[in-house]
């Protein structure tokens, strides 16, 4: 027979007083326990990095422990952190999918799209705004995330990301993206006639293969890098950045040219905070898709957004 004890560790409602930290300070720690990086999190969950390490150091305050070992700007995960963060996506996952069945329909369609980060950052989300407005029935879901498998893992319906469709997907690019090179204007002022590159250095950043653009293979293909040997000089102290933000930042500020691609830097163009450092230019083999699973029927949700969609991107320069 069951019996109850008078010890309050016993009390089968402590779990009620005892509290959990809140939702964004679990997922802010899941998120640096898998990349390792608080710059990486906070881009991801669209938060800035001091909100990220606050939540981190609140968390360790509710366990009493640390869960990271610092080094610099990485924190390595402790055993006891990759085994809590590991039980917590497992959880709060299913915790939120019950939650999500109990609601009631509201009546109107949703609709989930997964987003490269820096597309939404950089082009999508300054545009969300008209889509809203002028389709107010639609409650519409955004994620960030570079994971080819989105449709499928995270159940989305459309994905915007860059590269093709792959198997059981269908697709059609947002524009015809061309990559080029980007500074200040006060930078522009300066640069010469010849070897304008030599005034200023080369800016990249960590995460450069998401956005698919590499300095070498640009040069390389529009001036024969190999034969210059002062481009082969001036790449060796190419500047890293942490991320495609940090890298523009440094370019607004006068501090380098940045490579970058059609989509990512309209509306910087468009304002004049960014101009064209030279007037070389080379076609995108790889472009930025909307896709979805095929197969399936789209909801009048997703074929609103396409179409929104196909009329914002129609307005990006050629």
């Amino acid at each position: 027979m069951e019996t109850k004890s008078g010890h309050p560790d016993h009390d089968e409602n402590r779990w009620m007083r005892r509290g959990l930290p809140p939702w964004p300070v679990l997922i802010s720690f899941i998120g640096v326990v898998e990349s390792g990086n608080v710059t990486k999190t906070a881009l991801r969950l669209n938060l800035t990095q001091s909100a990220v390490s606050h939540h981190i150091a609140q968390l360790e305050r509710f366990i009493g422990d640390r869960l990271f070992e610092r080094s610099g700007k990485m924190l390595k995960p402790t055993a006891k952190a990759k085994v809590l963060a590991a039980e917590l996506r497992v959880g709060l996952r299913a915790l939120s999918d019950r939650v999500e069945e109990a609601r009631p329909s509201p009546g109107r369609p949703d609709l989930h799209v997964v987003v490269a980060p820096e597309l939404y950052r950089h082009w999508l989300e300054p545009r969300l705004n008209v889509f809203l407005i002028s389709h107010p029935h639609v409650r519409l879901r955004i994620s960030q995330d570079y994971r080819r498998d989105a449709l499928v893992e995270d159940d989305a319906d459309l994905h915007l990301r860059l590269g093709r469709p792959m198997a059981g997907e269908v697709g059609t690019p947002l524009c015809a993206d061309s990559e080029f090179v980007v500074c200040s204007p006060g930078l522009a002022k300066s640069l010469p006639p010849k070897q304008a590159f030599a005034v200023a250095p080369f800016l990249t950043h960590a995460d450069a293969y998401h956005t698919s653009l590499d300095w070498r293979r640009w040069l390389s293909e529009l001036f024969g890098v190999n034969g210059e040997r002062w481009l082969q000089d001036h790449l060796a102290k190419t500047v890293v950045l942490e991320n495609f933000e940090e890298m523009l930042a440094a370019c607004r500020k006068g501090e380098g040219f940045a490579l970058v691609r059609t989509i990512l830097v309209a509306d910087e163009i468009a304002s004049g905070r960014l101009v064209r450092a030279v007037t070389e230019t080379l076609a995108a083999d790889v472009n930025y898709s909307l896709v979805h699973r095929s197969g399936i029927g789209l909801s009048s949700a997703a074929q609103s957004f396409i179409g929104w969609l196909d009329a914002e991107a129609a307005r990006l320069e050629p």
